[in-house]
């Protein structure tokens, strides 16, 4: 993808971000909670739960939002998508928001493989990790990025 043009969530994205996060996730225990947050995101009430995409026919998704209580700190929730430049400008544009920490957990498991690349490639590190969360042999993993 040459020209990545990030965007809000709008609400007549939501077929083909639920696409897109099906596709993704089809299959693993993480799916349906990324469709309830992105239910939120869609709804645009909820400033935990909010979305940006690429493209004016949505071809990836970035779930995050604010962590109540926690003055400047963002959550990214998870990325999906297949095209990986699209996915960097998305974690990018997470990133760069005016937060003054931006935290991911997310599992150690191959639907979010390539989230983990494209963090480690962002500067994000791993802040924590808790052994079996998920099942056993698969731990959440704690990613986190100060926003400079």
């Amino acid at each position: 993808m040459t020209d990545v043009s990030v965007r809000a969530l709008r609400g007549s994205d939501a077929p083909a971000a639920r696409a897109l996060v099906s596709a993704h996730f089809a299959g693993t225990p993480y799916e349906a909670r990324l469709l309830e947050q992105l239910e939120l995101a869609t709804s645009g009430n909820d400033p935990e739960c909010r979305a940006l995409v690429v493209g004016d026919e949505p071809c990836a998704l970035a779930l995050f939002g604010t962590v109540v209580g926690a003055n400047g700190v963002v959550k990214l929730h998870a990325l999906a998508g297949v095209d990986e430049s699209a996915l960097r400008a998305l974690a990018a544009a997470v990133r760069d928001t005016d937060a003054r920490l931006i935290i991911c957990e997310i599992a150690d498991d191959a639907p979010f493989g390539v989230t983990a690349q494209i963090l480690s490639e962002l500067g994000f590190a791993e802040a924590g990790r808790v052994a079996d969360f998920f099942r056993d042999g698969v731990d959440l993993v704690v990613l986190t990025s100060r926003s400079l």
